[in-house]
C-alpha cells in the first residue's frame, strides 16, 4: 500500500521563508524510491491562496514576449498565456518548473509547412531552453508552444491573459498504483540500459522515446498526474534515464554524420587483390 502522511516542510525562496504542511507520498521499491508530495495549499512563492502574485505573473508575461519574439514566427496568432502543471495544482515541489505555454492558434503555420511544424517548435524550445536559466523564486520557468487545437489534460490551468483559472484545481488525496509504478518503472529502465548497450539504431531509439511519452500522455489522459504513466516518467526523469537515453540518441545521430580517420582509411584503401586487377585496367 501506499505511505500516506503528513510533515512540514521548510521551502525557501530568495525573498521568504516558508512553513508548508504536506502530504507526502513515499512509494518503496526494491531498486529505488519515488517520493512525490501532494500540498494542502498552492506553491506560496507564486500564490497567495489562489491567486497569482502581481509580480509573477508580470514577470511571466515578459518571458513568454521574450520567448514568442525568440521564436521569429512572423504574426504568429498567440490566443492565450497559460500556467499549467504542478506548479498549477497541488502537487509542486522544489524542482518543479513553471510550465508556460504560449497557446496559439498553428493553422496557417501548420498549411504553410505542415511536416515541420512541431519539430521546429520543440528545437526552438530545446535552444531557448539550453540558453537561458530562467527562475521565479528558485522555479525553473518552461517554455511551450502549445496548438490551441491540441487536448491538454491538466486539472489545473491557469490563463495570464485573462488573469483568471480556465480550470481551477481542487485539492484530493491521490491514489496510487505503487506496484505498478515499480513494474512498469523497472521494465523501461530495463529497455533503456539493453538499448544502449547494444548500441541499437536510431529507429530503435525513436520508437523507445515514443513508447515513453505515448504511455505518459495516455496516463495523463486517464488518470491525471498520478496516474501510473505519468509517476513511471517522473521517475525516469528524476533517476536520469531519459536524459540517458535522450544523450545516447544525440551521439548515436552525431557519430552517424560524423568520419572518422579508420573510416577515411577503409574507404580508400584496397586489398592487393585488387590493386593488381586495377593495375592492369589501367596499363
Amino acid at each position: 500500500m501506499t505511505d500516506l502522511h503528513c510533515r512540514s516542510s521548510v521551502y525557501e525562496t530568495d525573498e521568504l521563508l516558508l512553513l508548508q504542511p504536506a502530504i507526502v507520498i513515499n512509494i518503496n521499491m526494491k531498486l529505488f524510491e519515488i517520493t512525490s508530495r501532494y500540498n494542502d495549499t498552492l506553491n506560496p512563492a507564486i500564490w497567495d491562496d489562489d491567486v497569482l502574485k502581481p509580480e509573477v505573473a508580470e514577470k511571466l508575461k515578459e518571458i513568454a514576449d521574450e520567448f514568442i519574439e525568440y521564436l521569429e514566427v512572423p504574426e504568429l496568432d498567440v490566443t492565450d498565456l497559460i500556467i499549467t502543471g504542478s506548479n498549477a495544482n497541488y502537487n509542486w515541489t522544489d524542482l518543479s518548473d513553471i510550465d508556460l505555454h504560449i497557446v496559439a492558434n498553428l493553422e496557417d503555420v501548420r498549411d504553410a509547412c505542415p511536416d515541420l511544424t512541431d519539430d521546429f517548435f520543440a528545437a526552438k524550445k530545446a535552444l531557448w531552453n539550453d540558453n537561458h536559466e530562467i527562475s521565479i523564486y528558485g522555479q525553473p520557468v518552461e517554455c511551450y508552444v502549445q496548438d490551441e487545437k491540441e487536448p491538454h489534460h491538466s486539472s489545473g490551468i491557469y490563463s495570464l491573459t485573462h488573469g483568471e483559472w480556465s480550470k481551477k484545481p481542487t485539492f484530493s488525496k491521490p491514489s496510487v498504483d505503487d506496484s505498478a509504478v515499480e513494474k512498469k518503472t523497472k521494465q523501461l529502465k530495463y529497455e533503456i540500459d539493453h538499448a544502449i548497450d547494444d548500441k541499437v539504431d536510431d529507429k530503435t531509439v525513436d520508437a523507445l522515446k515514443d513508447k515513453i511519452s505515448d504511455y505518459r500522455k495516455a496516463g495523463l489522459k486517464a488518470g491525471g498526474e498520478w496516474s501510473t504513466g505519468n509517476l513511471t516518467f517522473k521517475e525516469l526523469r528524476n533517476t536520469g534515464y531519459l536524459e540517458k537515453l535522450w544523450d545516447y540518441a544525440r551521439a548515436q545521430y552525431d557519430d552517424d554524420l560524423s568520419l572518422t580517420h579508420g573510416e577515411e582509411q577503409e574507404s580508400i584503401t584496397l586489398d592487393p587483390m585488387q590493386a593488381n586487377d586495377m593495375s592492369d585496367v589501367t596499363m
